[in-house]
């Protein structure tokens, strides 16, 4: 027996059921219920039997995999909500669970479209570094800058601080901030971070004053390093304390966004980052994802 067409369903109980009930719903309007009607026509299309006779799970899968828009989806399940309770006065338990999961995706990615929109410009990042560092925040401050202008991930923020070369060499599956007191610099040695594997160990001088002044003032502070011994819990304590609690990953999307065009700023930030030029331009830059 195949699928009911539309002219199948005139006279169909069900079908007779749910139109019935919709002309009795006074608060919807004409063009909603020829909406309704359209969606249960092709909800009994996807399903190929009468909506109470197929399984709440059956039903939401079905829809879920008949399209790839999330909006038709909930339409479709609202059809098989009403006609389950309003109609049928049975459980609908597991599609409201679909249609809030569906919920929950929908809310998220207005809330990342949004977030892309209103980006905050790479000055207003700097201030917020500048801020950190005039409050005396040493230990906001050094991740912050290395994220600005090295731009890692979260992961190569897991580091301990060192003053000789040697406690460096001992473990080298750990990242760290070598103090080299002689001259003047620190090493931020990467051991661990995502492409090691691709790009090995990397080791950067940094001769900034304020940098090795914080570095100073937190080797002083043991506490300060490292963040948190849980590699699982590092991405939480970094975002907490970037500009807006953004994270790394959409301050490298400021970073990019303000440097498109400039193709020898892409090739340093992904050489820095370990990472191709062709992952930066696609996955971090905001015109070329919007």
């Amino acid at each position: 027996m195949g699928r009911p067409t539309n002219n199948d369903l005139e006279g169909d109980t069900e079908y007779t059921m749910f139109t019935d009930y919709l002309e009795e719903e006074n608060r919807l309007s004409y063009a909603t219920k020829k909406s309704y009607r359209t969606s249960y026509r092709k909800l009994r299309n996807i399903l190929g039997k009468d909506v109470a006779d197929t399984a709440q799970d059956t039903t939401a899968k079905a829809i879920m995999q008949s399209t790839d828009n999330i909006n038709s989806a909930q339409a479709l399940i609202n059809i098989a909500i009403i006609v389950r309770e309003k109609i049928k006065k049975m459980p609908i338990d597991q599609l409201v669970l679909q249609r809030n999961i569906n919920k929950e995706e929908v809310n998220e990615h207005l809330k990342q479209a949004n977030l892309y929109t209103e980006l905050p410009s790479l000055e207003e990042v700097d201030n917020f570094i500048e801020t950190l560092w005039k409050k005396g925040m040493y230990r906001d401050f050094i991740c912050n800058y290395l994220i600005r202008y090295y731009y890692v991930r979260n992961q190569d923020l897991g580091f301990d601080i060192c003053e000789t070369k040697k406690e460096t060499l001992e473990d080298q599956t750990k990242n760290w901030l070598w103090l080299d007191r002689k001259n003047q610099r620190v090493n931020y040695i990467r051991n661990n971070y995502k492409t090691f594997k691709t790009y090995g160990q990397k080791v950067t001088a940094i001769t900034n004053e304020r940098f090795l002044r914080a570095v100073k003032v937190c080797n002083r502070q043991m506490y300060a390093f490292p963040i948190t011994t849980d590699p699982e819990k590092i991405g939480y304590y970094i975002q907490k304390i970037t500009f807006r609690e953004l994270g790394e990953g959409k301050i490298l999307k400021i970073i990019i966004d303000h440097y498109k065009g400039d193709y020898s700023k892409i090739q340093e930030i992904a050489r820095s980052r370990g990472t191709a030029e062709s992952v930066i331009l696609s996955s971090y830059n905001i015109s070329y994802d919007h």
